[in-house]
């Protein structure tokens, strides 16, 4: 799921805004809606303390991913699917030399290699 957040621009900081104007940081984002605008934080935040002055210009708003932690194991478990058929295949391979249906197993490993190759890649990327 996405959705928005504010950081500073330089130091790329997530950004929390509290009662008064007080801006604080955080390594955890400050969850905004996907409508959520520069111009509409300003207005909101006017509502707290309209004499607080916050530099908006060092500000940005940025999209971020949201992940349920249960979604996201059922998601790397599915990843791991090929890496684990293909230490099968390769298994079968090397205990059993004599395979009647060697063409068929190679290509069935050469399948499970592409795909573990987009699952490692995929992986890589994630965390």
């Amino acid at each position: 799921m996405k959705a928005k957040t504010l950081r500073f621009k330089e130091t790329k900081e997530f950004v929390h805004i509290l009662e008064g104007g007080i801006i604080g940081t955080s390594a955890i984002p400050d969850i905004l809606p996907m409508t959520a605008s520069m111009d509409a934080l300003k207005k909101y935040y006017e509502t707290f303390d309209p004499k607080k002055e916050i530099n908006y210009d060092e500000l940005e708003i940025v999209e971020v991913e949201v992940v349920d932690s249960g979604e996201l194991g059922a998601d790397i478990r599915n990843k791991l699917s090929p890496p684990k058929n293909l230490v099968a295949l390769l298994e079968e391979y090397f205990d059993n030399p004599e395979v009647p249906n060697f063409q068929k197993l190679e290509r069935s490993i050469r399948k499970e290699m592409n795909q573990t190759k987009v699952s490692v890649e995929y992986l890589a990327k994630l965390l």
